[in-house]
């Protein structure tokens, strides 16, 4: 696994969290969308990168 991947799983992890943690703090998920919506951007892009590894060595 690349390392690019592992901090795009750690950033989107980190970010689901601090999403929630403000969420349940603030109680406004709206005001706390965008860190929801990056959490959902590394996700995409680790699975991606993990797609592409994996299509390579077959």
């Amino acid at each position: 696994m690349k390392l690019s991947s592992t901090i795009f799983f750690s950033v989107a992890v980190a970010a689901m969290v601090i999403g929630i943690h403000r969420t349940i703090v603030e109680n406004n998920l709206i005001a706390n969308y965008w860190i929801f919506m990056i959490a959902l951007i590394c996700l995409f892009v680790y699975r991606y990168q993990k797609k592409a590894d994996n299509s390579g060595k077959e």
